[in-house]
């Protein structure tokens, strides 16, 4: 239930206290007692059916129930717990008018807020999130084969060093083996990324950014034909361990520098499927989940990323 509807109920709840409690306790100066007795019930059923209609409207009454109307009707109420506590026991004819007079202003307001409520449809704004590092791993999962290779260099690292551990070989020849098998990681590492982009070339879903994916595969293409050259120099032993490290330096660098620009790619393609879907389902917010979302309500905060993740697979093709 929304703040302004509670606001709202409590105060209706307010006045039906007044109107069995101090009201019922108040009648007995007037000379007609039975008549103002009968005046109270009928207040009383007035306020019970706007207690009723109250609790009829949609839990995004703030929606479209402003502030300043809520306060105005908060204002109302407090006028009258005034009224009542200073006068006290012997109300007049004239009270009870006064309050009848309150209650049916209060009876337009809430009409007021119920037609509005009707013209707007009642509706609260359309939200959702989607996790882009989740939706990442469609990209991911569709060079699974090439990220598997790299993978296996790193266990060979892993047991290479074991071997140095245990003494099984030199240090000399741990430093030759671990550099070569640093060179190899490393072009393991350029051909998933080379991998992912004739796959998103080849994908029709990406025609949009295909320009772009052209110019990044012509930057890795010389890359990897360098680093083909410098691992067949290691391998034979003609190459100078001084110059493999700086030429694998000077490689390091220009790949991070194209994981990073592919990296953005790919985000822009996860953030133009997510405009896209939210648009057309109707959304009117859509958040980006990673050091944004704190804290969402599941019931009102629509998860989206299974959505654009089903999207991203139809168009990579994966």
């Amino acid at each position: 239930m929304s703040n302004s509807k509670i606001v709202l109920t409590l105060l209706l709840a307010l006045v039906l206290g007044f109107g069995g409690g101090y009201l019922a306790q108040m009648v007995g100066g007037d000379s007609d007692v039975s008549d103002l007795s009968n005046k109270v019930d009928a207040i009383g059923e007035e306020v019970s059916s706007l207690q009723t209609r109250v609790n009829r409207m949609p839990d995004d009454f703030a929606s479209f129930a402003s502030v300043d109307e809520v306060s105005a009707l908060k204002t109302s109420f407090d006028q009258l717990e005034q009224k009542v506590e200073q006068t006290g026991v012997g109300v007049s004819g004239e009270d009870v008018a006064d309050l009848q007079n309150k209650i049916q202003n209060l009876e337009t307001q809430v009409s007021e807020l119920e037609n509005t409520g009707s013209q707007e449809g009642g509706e609260g704004l359309m939200v959702g999130y989607v996790n882009a590092t989740d939706a990442f791993n469609v990209f991911t999962e569709a060079v699974s084969e090439e990220r598997e290779r790299a993978q296996s260099k790193n266990e060979e690292l892993t047991q290479l060093r074991e071997q140095a551990i245990q003494g099984e070989i030199t240090e000399e020849e741990f430093n030759r083996q671990s550099d070569i098998l640093q060179a190899e990681k490393l072009k393991a590492q350029l051909a998933i990324d080379l991998a992912m982009v004739e796959k998103m070339i080849n994908a029709p879903g990406f025609e949009s950014i295909s320009d772009r994916l052209q110019q990044l595969k012509g930057q890795v293409d010389p890359i990897m034909s360098e680093l083909n050259g410098v691992l067949e120099n290691m391998r034979d032993g003609s190459a100078a361990p001084e110059e493999v490290a700086q030429t694998l330096q000077q490689i390091n660098s220009q790949y991070q520098q194209l994981d990073n620009l592919l990296t953005q790619l790919i985000e822009t393609k996860i953030f133009q499927i997510t405009n896209r879907e939210a648009n057309n389902q109707g959304y009117d917010l859509v958040f980006r989940q990673e050091n944004v979302i704190l804290y969402r309500n599941n019931e009102k905060v629509d998860d989206l990323t299974e959505d654009t993740k089903d999207v991203l697979r139809s168009e990579i093709g994966g």
